[in-house]
């Protein structure tokens, strides 16, 4: 029998055993990504940083440097001197609204067109530009499209969502048709889009029942609404005691409330209740703008629709309808709104579309048609931290709710790797990022061709430079 030398053994089996480690640890290595000759608009401030990289590791932004970034490993991105920008952020969709025909055809539809409606808006609204949404009621919780977004099925935004509608009887939300006796038999209360609640256990109920399915906030109806019929325009809904409910209900999940509104004293009293984002509020005094700000909360606008163009929409023009008389009645109260806007610079508003009964090349330019009106009303720098800072500041208003807890909206060391390279300087011309002056007539198109790369979490999801 050959005896071993264990002695002259040790060395080798060290040297494997290191080598394994090694071997272990370039496995485990996160994927970099390494974007060289781009000018950094950070999302907050309106100087880029030229002539930069930003390093991507795993989903983060590793570093952010007008230095050269050694990253042997990464893949190479040249952006040619294009301006590199956060994802933008849309603060209040309704992905499972992206269907013809308005609210009698939705009660109607089956929930797997439904879902797959909602799947579609996802993946339209991602390959816009948008890396992150508020979903505004009616969907998105549970184990459903955000979940498999998140998993990396479905191509997507991140979902902040609220779960359904919570409001009173004849509500914005009440889609109870006449032909029913109550909530029960009605398909967007069984699919879990609205909620009416009568009283503040109800409503307390409501707000617990959302949080429980994993909603991330909490979207309530505070006065009346243009798509709706059974509510007037002009209606104040929810008592004190029920809106101080879904606060309270909602702060006790460290997280908060928004509401849909229009009417100022609506607006008022919500703000005085504890409401952090007001939904629209396009009839906002300067006195009530003011509160807004004292208050530290957010505006969130639709305001393609305080424009005519929304007199050529299908949904909203048909002659003699109660829709087409309420849109004209919001036109009228929306008349000021821009003035209360630029006399009040401190106000905190987001972008939203809001674009519910629209889909095909119909949603691609309502998405880029708000997006010009946006910056006719701020300007390019407070619109574009509209849809990246400002947003990703509401975002993290949802706490310990919060589905995404990094931070969003800004190109820093240690944000989410939410990425778009545009040609051009988006803060001299905002068409790089696809606004459009046009809305209802304006061409088809399939893409945003100076979309030159769209980035959510890591993942490249369009890159049309290498």
């Amino acid at each position: 029998m050959t005896s071993l030398n264990l002695k002259a053994l040790l060395p080798a089996a060290f040297a494997a055993a290191s080598f394994s480690t090694i071997a272990i640890a370039q496995d485990d290595a996160l994927p970099q990504t390494l974007f060289t000759n781009v000018h950094v608009f950070d999302g907050v401030n309106e100087a880029r940083i030229e002539n930069a990289s930003v390093l991507v590791e795993g989903n983060l932004i590793k570093e952010v440097s007008t230095e050269s970034i050694d990253a042997p490993n990464a893949t190479m991105i040249d952006g040619g001197g294009r301006t590199l920008m956060p994802g933008l952020i849309d603060g209040h969709t309704h992905f499972f609204f992206a269907v013809n025909g308005g609210v009698g055809a939705a009660e109607q539809m089956h929930w797997q067109y439904l879902g797959a409606m909602g799947t579609y808006a996802a993946k339209e609204h991602l390959h816009n530009g948008f890396t992150t949404v508020r979903e505004a009621g009616g969907g998105a919780v549970g184990p459903g499209l955000k979940q498999a977004i998140d998993e990396g099925y479905l191509e997507g935004p991140r979902i902040y969502p609220s779960g359904a509608w919570i409001g009173q009887t004849s509500g914005h939300q009440d889609f109870v048709t006449y032909g029913q006796f109550d909530q029960t038999e009605n398909n967007l209360y069984r699919l879990g889009f609205s909620i009416n609640a009568d009283g503040a256990d109800e409503v307390t109920a409501a707000v617990r029942k959302n949080l429980s399915l994993g909603a991330s906030q909490i979207k309530i109806m505070v006065s009346g609404g243009v798509s709706s019929v059974k509510d007037p325009l002009h209606s104040s809904q929810m008592t004190e005691a029920e809106i101080r409910a879904a606060v309270d209900a909602a702060a006790a999940w460290d997280t908060y409330v928004m509401t849909h509104v229009y009417n100022d004293s609506d607006i008022k009293r919500a703000l005085e209740y504890g409401v952090k984002s007001i939904e629209h509020g396009q009839f906002m005094t300067d006195e009530t703008a003011k509160l807004a700000i004292e208050k530290g909360a957010f505006i969130v606008s639709n305001l393609a629709g305080s424009t005519e163009g929304i007199l050529q929409h299908p949904a909203y023009s048909v002659e003699g309808s109660p829709v087409l008389v309420k849109t004209k009645q919001f036109l009228a109260g929306a008349s000021n709104f821009k003035t209360v806007v630029n006399d009040n610079p401190d106000l905190k508003m987001v972008f939203q579309t809001d674009l519910v009964f629209t889909l095909g090349h119909d949603l691609r330019r309502g998405i880029d048609f708000e997006k010009w009106v946006l910056t006719d009303y701020l300007g390019n720098l407070r619109a574009l931290r509209a849809m990246t800072s400002t947003a990703g500041e509401l975002m993290a208003l949802s706490g310990k709710q919060n589905p995404y807890p990094g931070k969003l909206g800004v190109i820093e060391e240690g944000a989410y790797a939410d990425i778009l390279v545009v040609d051009g300087n988006p803060l001299e011309d905002i068409t790089v990022i696809g606004a459009n002056p046009e809305w209802i007539t304006a061409p088809d198109r399939e893409e945003i061709a100076t979309m030159r790369v769209i980035m959510k979490d890591g993942v490249i999801y369009k890159n049309t430079l290498n």
